[in-house]
């Protein structure tokens, strides 16, 4: 995808991101409002849609993220790497295990050490970033 497609993505997950949250603001005041109580699912209903569409979205970012990583020389020849961003780009974050798992499908085999100490790399070239919540995720970096 040329530049000028990954521009028009970006904005129009911008713009889908705008939509959810005025609908998140519509649905909070018709809930509080006891006059229109059928309107406040029928908002809800919309978001649902609108999100729908994102996902979509945020999955072509991902991949045009994986596309320009994958044409770096450090993981070119990577196939470990390559397969770890591939699975980043197509699943969205993912956890260790999760990543885990998805190589020894698309390998037969994966060792846990390594495959922990490929993300290390791959964060410390800035292609792979750490996230920290109630576990630790792994996503491609913006």
């Amino acid at each position: 995808m040329p530049k000028a497609s990954d521009a028009k993505i970006k904005e129009l997950d911008r713009k889908l991101g705008t939509i959810m949250s005025r609908l998140e603001t519509i649905e909070r005041i018709l809930s509080d409002s006891l006059e229109h109580p059928e309107l406040a699912s029928t908002v809800s209903n919309l978001r649902a849609g609108v999100l729908l569409v994102k996902e979509p979205i945020a999955a072509l970012e991902r991949l045009s993220a994986a596309r320009e990583y994958l044409h770096r020389r450090s993981v070119g020849k990577d196939e470990l790497s390559r397969l770890i961003i591939q699975t980043l780009a197509l699943e969205g974050p993912q956890n260790t295990s999760q990543i885990e798992r998805a190589l020894r499908e698309a390998r037969g085999h994966a060792s846990r050490r390594i495959v922990r100490s490929r993300l290390l790399r791959l964060i410390d070239e800035g292609i792979v970033q750490m996230e920290k919540g109630k576990g630790t995720v792994y996503k491609l970096a913006e």
